[in-house]
């Protein structure tokens, strides 16, 4: 895979994870183990596809969004159990890249910022 690869597939999970959280809290009803393996950006397409009403997947986006950029600071293991409480199958080697991934991108802002 390679690393532009690996950043899209970050990003779908990461956003997977966010909108699950998110729909959580609006529709704790909602299914995330389909039964089939996991694609990364099934759980928000699946959700955005749904029935639900143009206002609930708006509050869900904005929370999802907010969420998101929580998640990008967590180390490897909290991203692991974050994405196993939606039925996320992530595996240590890519929480650990993500996280690796996520501190470059905020160290290299400090870095600029200075």
């Amino acid at each position: 895979m390679s690393v532009l690869e690996a950043k899209a597939r970050y990003a779908l999970i990461l956003g997977d994870i966010a909108t699950a959280a998110a729909i959580a809290a609006h529709d704790p009803g909602f299914c995330f183990d389909t039964g089939e393996a996991y694609v990364a950006g099934t759980i928000r397409e699946r959700w955005l596809a749904g029935p639900a009403g143009t206002g609930i997947k708006t509050r869900v986006a904005g929370m999802a969004t907010a969420a998101a950029s929580s998640l990008q600071a967590l180390n490897a293991s909290r991203l692991m159990a974050a994405a196993a409480k939606y039925a996320i199958s992530l595996d240590a080697a890519t929480a650990q890249g993500m996280a690796d991934y996520f501190e470059a991108k905020r160290n290299a802002v400090l870095t600029y910022n200075k």
